[in-house]
């Protein structure tokens, strides 16, 4: 029976890597990625959707809890995406999402961003219980976060905290910064977590690096951290460079 579970796993596993899609290649965007499974399936999920005005909008999401259960609703939000159009705005988009997975009344949620970056720069971003986005810019401003927090998508059918679509102007060689939890949630060997301080001072101090090498290094500092202690979540990193 074990072997029979394991073998059903395995292709759960393979099922849902292919469904993941590769990054989006538009003109005005460079993309670094880092998806990283705490077992053979993942409770993460991410989706680009590319409309007819060359907008692409990115979601990044936490399904609750881990394994089966928690893939099978990153395949619902896979499938609630598709579904929604393309033109939207994140608020409506978020509100349709969380219709859709509300009403399958599965007792369990998904957190997450929806973000669309058009060529001209404009980002329009809606959290949904999900930690923000991080910008940073190319010059010597300092890291521009998101204050509308939003509530789980699934949780509730009323919506009790709105969406809320919130926007930022890019400039040429701004950074964007998408992560779930297990990047501040990763606890070293004392059990102290990173921490989104932590993360911040941390991007402060490599902000003049390109996304992939700053995706990777974040990595290594969270391997660094950690001194050898494994996660204990899923977890996905996106670095978004606006080329202008």
């Amino acid at each position: 029976m074990n072997q029979e579970m394991q073998s059903e796993l395995q292709m759960a596993a393979e099922f849902q890597q292919a469904v993941l899609p590769k990054a989006v290649n538009v003109r005005y965007l460079d993309i670094a990625l880092t998806y990283k499974p705490l077992g053979k399936v993942s409770g993460d999920v991410y989706d680009f959707l590319l409309n007819r005005e060359g907008e692409l909008g990115i979601f990044l999401g936490d399904a609750t809890g881990h394994g089966i259960a928690a893939a099978l609703m990153t395949m619902m939000v896979h499938i609630a995406l598709e579904s929604l159009r393309r033109n939207l705005p994140t608020n409506e988009s978020m509100h349709r999402l969380n219709e859709l997975i509300a009403s399958r009344d599965t007792g369990r949620s998904v957190t997450g961003i929806f973000m669309r970056i058009s060529p001209d720069g404009r980002l329009a971003v809606t959290h949904a219980g999900h930690p923000s986005i991080i910008i940073i810019p190319a010059g010597n401003n300092d890291l521009v976060l998101f204050k509308e927090a939003g509530c789980a998508l699934g949780a509730f059918n009323d919506e009790p905290v709105p969406y809320v679509e919130e926007y930022y102007q890019l400039q040429p060689g701004d950074k964007i910064l998408a992560y779930t939890d297990a990047v501040t949630e990763r606890r070293n060997t004392g059990k102290t977590v990173f921490g989104t301080e932590r993360l911040l001072n941390f991007v402060r101090n490599n902000r003049v690096m390109d996304q992939e090498t700053l995706l990777q290094r974040l990595i290594q500092e969270l391997e660094s951290f950690s001194g050898g202690n494994p996660g204990a979540d899923d977890m996905t990193v996106l670095v978004c460079k606006y080329k202008g």
